[in-house]
């Protein structure tokens, strides 16, 4: 669970947008400068390339049919006084799984200098083949 009260509401209100696919507000919560890693690699993004692409994010979850986001569990381990990793645990679910949560991890770490920023975010599963798998792509 996470400790830190600004954690808290900087993922309560991630998931908010989330839930509904407001990338454009998700881009809020990133700092100008992050960097997103998965198992094919890492990108370095500025928030005004993500704002740009977070129609076409939005679209794209639309059409593989999300109906909603939601967070099972948060961890917080400081890293330092600056500094937090904070470990998601995601459950989404989508027209073709029901009700049926699919589950996904998510690491970020996050900038705790006033109003606190993901900074890098990391990527635990292979999304894409994962929504492949269950026909959604």
């Amino acid at each position: 669970m996470v400790i830190n009260i600004s954690l808290n509401k900087l993922f309560n209100d991630y998931e908010e947008a989330f839930n509904v696919l407001d990338f454009k507000r998700m881009g809020e919560f990133f700092a100008d400068n992050f960097i997103s890693a998965g198992l094919n690699g890492t990108i370095a993004n500025s928030k005004a390339e993500y704002l740009k692409l977070s129609q076409q994010a939005s679209e794209f979850y639309k059409s593989i049919g999300q109906k909603t986001a939601k967070m099972i569990s948060l961890y917080e381990t400081p890293i330092s006084n600056e500094y937090s990793l904070v470990k998601v645990n995601w459950a989404v679910t989508f027209q073709k799984t029901g009700d049926k949560p699919i589950e996904f991890d998510v690491s970020y770490v996050v900038q705790k200098i006033g109003d606190p920023k993901i900074i890098l975010f990391i990527t635990h599963q292979n999304e894409l083949k994962a929504m492949k798998d269950l026909g959604l792509k």
